[in-house]
């Protein structure tokens, strides 16, 4: 999308623009929301007054345009430049859309050192970079918006053990890790989708003496789990030899005991209670600020 600027006929009696105000049409086309996160980009990169845009027929506003979403943050994603690239790809902006369609769909929102399991290359190619760790951006500052400041993160590109690492220990010891080492991000954690060796396989020592000593001071602050639950009836007899009723202990079916089936049921009970408190508050569309400082660490 071009730039728009405001229209009139060039030379020296055309009178100046009536100061950060506006014509009716530039306002129109740029909802108010949005003009302090162009100003920041524009900050930024002076350089690229009229870069590539992409958009979708349906749009998930995180900032809001015509009024506040409730979340109060944008994504944002930084990509080496393949050699021989002469324009910019456009499957990040379809990776972000999908990120904001599950925002929007579940109302959960993001925080910095969140991690998304994607479980398929980033770019539908071949390479190892399969998931996600989030952070703030590392350039792009806050900004203030008629419907509140928004924040602005990033999404790193990882591999599946450095995702491992943070789901054991935690996202920001992981992205700490990538900004060490400059072929896997750097300062700015830049994603490159090329990338064949993960930080642990281009530096071994990271993994004992940061991770596994990071795990064993600080724990994980891994907030949740997802586990997959079957029953079985352990009196009929087992279908084939693949059956789980095949299992026996010498001639007997394995069953628990009266003490076991107690332990197990009352686990799941405390469980249950636990998961059926909200973790995150509702979204409230009337609220002027994002939930990302809302939540604890």
């Amino acid at each position: 999308m071009a730039e728009l600027r405001p229209s009139g006929a060039p030379g020296p009696t055309a009178p100046p623009a009536p100061g950060p105000t506006a014509p009716p049409a530039f306002a129109s086309l740029f909802p108010p929301g949005l003009h302090a996160i162009y100003g920041e980009c524009r900050r930024l990169y002076p350089d690229q007054p009229n870069p590539l845009q992409v958009t979708a027929i349906v749009k998930y506003w995180f900032t809001g345009t015509d009024g506040p979403s409730g979340f109060g943050f944008e994504l944002t994603f930084r990509l080496k430049r393949e050699t021989g690239e002469s324009a910019p790809p456009t499957w990040p902006a379809e990776l972000m859309q999908g990120l904001a369609r599950y925002v929007f769909q579940s109302e959960n929102t993001f925080c910095s050192g969140d991690h998304v399991s994607w479980h398929s290359p980033l770019d539908n190619s071949e390479s190892r970079i399969q998931h996600m760790l989030l952070t703030e951006d590392p350039q792009m500052q806050p900004v203030q918006t008629p419907f509140g400041v928004v924040t602005f993160l990033q999404i790193v590109g990882v591999c599946t053990e450095e995702l491992h690492s943070a789901q054991q220990w935690n996202g920001q010891g992981i992205l700490e890790l990538l900004r060490t080492v400059p072929v896997a991000g750097g300062p700015w954690l830049i994603t490159d989708m090329r990338r064949g060796e993960t930080i642990f396989e281009i530096d071994p020592h990271l993994q004992q003496e940061r991770v596994d000593k990071g795990i064993e001071t600080d724990g994980s602050n891994l907030s949740g789990v997802s586990a997959k639950c079957a029953w079985d009836d352990l009196s009929r007899p087992p279908e084939d030899d693949e059956d789980s009723r095949s299992i026996c202990i010498g001639t007997q079916p394995r069953r628990l005991s009266g003490k076991d089936t107690e332990q197990i049921r009352e686990t799941l009970r405390r469980g249950l209670e636990i998961n059926s408190k909200p973790v995150l508050p509702p979204i409230n569309p009337q609220r002027q600020n994002g939930l990302a400082h809302d939540r604890a660490p």
